[in-house]
């Protein structure tokens, strides 16, 4: 329990910082450049965020598992110098093509902005916490994530203040979220760039792809709100959904740390030698960060948004209600994802479920808009309902399954002993 509580702490102060940092930037934007630029930079954010999922090919939630089940560091560096590839050849075609996507989406004075936002969030793909989590070193994330992107905040508030060009923003956002990464190869192999393997690239490419289309398939239908607010409602709602969907991002991050915290915990010992109950920790933990945190997320979201984005750029209340259930329901799927499914290798009933999602949820997105913003977030929270049943039903058999096992290979051995 003491080794649990550490990383506990590691991984929410540590990586808490670079979201936290953000929120001293963020509000400058609609209160010094407008509410249209904005709903822009939102806009692009979301496209982004999109591509970064397809570029991430679905190491944020494969790697972490790979890692810690890796036999020795040697295993561990080409998992990551392979992964590191893989994400990087991908950032550059995604971000290419959401950068051009984007700025079409955007009025003609933020096209080059919005071009460069979505190739900064598509640049998130590179991201270390995931190899951190694998290892269980916080100091990881700290050095060679919270550090860089953290600094290039603190130098962006004073040149956009001073210069009051948005594109500063991007700029140095694209900036730290590469010099992690580099910075992490030069530590690994001893140069900024890891060994290129082509075959065990390839070998990656094919391992992962059905996590890849499952995250890529969820990622479009929770970063669609902004987009189709800013195409059906307007830049206003547009603004409105990016305030909102800040929140919303901060709220998740609990539900990262928590299952980063848990994921080696949990996995690091068999079903015969008690799994299966700390995956009900897992399970009991989670259900109680999804009251708490929806509810927090409800009464504070506007209460907040108002204090940092004004109120021309914070929602109606049913806006975050709404956030606040899919938030709800994000946390109850994440352990049978990241604890149950995938480390058993039943990656297709995440892709199923992601794919129903989607089928269910966009169009819903689509039809509520009729009753605004509000009506476009109870669609988000309809489809993260529909992911949820399929994951909790298939990683539940799954479960009763192993527990059969186990309690098979005890069996004999409590005969021999009688």
């Amino acid at each position: 329990m003491k080794v649990l509580l550490s990383r506990f702490a590691g991984f929410s102060a540590v990586p808490l910082i670079s979201f936290i940092a953000p929120l001293f930037l963020l509000p400058i934007i609609p209160n010094v450049f407008g509410l249209a630029a904005w709903g822009s930079v939102g806009t692009a954010q979301a496209v982004g965020t999109v591509c970064a999922i397809v570029a991430g090919f679905g190491w944020n939630i494969s790697g972490g598992a790979r890692i810690a089940l890796s036999a020795d560091d040697a295993a561990r560096r080409q998992i990551f110098g392979d992964s590191f590839w893989c994400r990087g050849l991908l950032v550059v075609a995604a971000g290419s093509v959401g950068a051009a996507l984007s700025s079409v989406l955007v009025p003609a004075e933020f096209r080059l902005v919005a071009a460069l936002v979505t190739l900064a969030t598509t640049a998130a793909a590179m991201t270390v916490v995931w190899y951190a989590v694998g290892v269980g070193n916080a100091r990881v994330v700290l050095l060679f994530e919270t550090l860089p992107v953290s600094i290039s905040v603190a130098l962006a508030i004073p040149l956009l203040l001073l210069t009051e060009q948005l594109l500063w923003y991007p700029i140095l956002t694209l900036i730290g979220f590469l010099t992690g990464p580099l910075l992490l190869n030069l530590r690994l192999y001893r140069r900024p760039l890891p060994p290129f393997a082509g075959r065990r690239i390839l070998r990656a490419y094919r391992a992962n792809l059905s996590v890849a289309a499952a995250e890529t398939i969820g990622g479009s239908y929770t970063s669609a709100p902004i987009p189709l607010a800013q195409g059906i409602l307007g830049a206003t709602a547009s603004g409105q959904a990016t305030s909102a969907d800040k929140f919303f991002r901060i709220a998740l991050f609990a539900v990262t740390v928590l299952s980063n915290t848990l994921q080696k915990w949990v996995l690091e010992v068999s079903y015969a030698h008690g799994r299966l109950r700390r995956h009900f920790v897992a399970f009991a933990l989670h259900a109680a960060l999804a009251l708490i945190g929806g509810a927090a997320l409800t009464v504070l979201g506007p209460v907040f948004s108002s204090l940092l984005f004004g109120e021309r750029a914070t929602p109606e209340i049913a806006v975050f209600l709404g956030f606040g259930a899919t938030f709800a329901l994000t946390s109850l799927t994440t352990p049978f994802i990241r604890n149950v499914l995938v480390p058993a290798g039943l990656n297709r009933y995440v892709l199923f479920g992601t794919l129903g999602a989607a089928l269910v949820g966009v169009p819903l997105m689509v039809f509520g808009a009729q009753w605004g913003l509000s009506g476009i977030i109870a669609g988000l929270a309809a489809s993260e309902l529909v992911i949820l049943a399929v994951v909790v039903t298939a990683g539940t058999h799954h479960l009763l399954l192993e527990r059969r096992s186990a309690l098979a290979l005890v069996a004999p051995a409590e005969g021999d002993i009688a």
